[in-house]
């Protein structure tokens, strides 16, 4: 299935309960903040312990809110996958980050076992902080 569907496979109180039920997720705060078909838009909420000397957000504060938002924005795409995985994951940090994370992302390309896409990361005060190439494996259906 591509990424052109007419409706979205899943709505935001589900993805946003599925956050809640798995334990990283629900443990980093993630939020979901709006989907589309084949998007969607996450928010990881700053926390003290995510700074790293220097003042600024780890990095994986922005590679962890990237994954959430390409897994939320796959099932919006191909419904509910709980055992989706990434298999390749390229991130471009563009600058250090304060405050909440706003991570923006799209299906480029879903597959029967491989799911292609890209996401943006975006500061507090809305700056690009990192770009995200994302590659993904759906479970083998039998």
């Amino acid at each position: 299935m591509g990424v052109a569907a007419a409706e979205l496979r899943i709505n935001a109180e589900r993805a946003q309960q599925l956050l809640v039920e798995t334990p990283f997720a629900r443990a980093w705060g993630y939020r979901v903040d709006s989907l589309a078909p084949g998007s969607a838009r996450v928010r990881l909420p700053f926390k003290e312990e995510f700074v790293r000397p220097g003042g600024t957000l780890q990095g994986a504060c922005a590679m962890g809110a990237a994954d959430v938002a390409f897994w939320i924005a796959l099932m919006t795409v191909v419904g509910e996958e709980t055992l989706a995985l990434t298999i390749h994951m390229s991130t471009s940090f563009l600058r250090g980050a304060r405050g909440d994370l706003v991570c923006d992302a799209v299906v480029l390309r879903a597959g029967r076992r491989i799911a292609f896409g890209e996401a943006r990361t975006f500061d507090g005060s809305g700056e690009l902080v990192a770009h995200h190439s994302l590659t993904y494996i759906r479970e083998e259906r039998r």
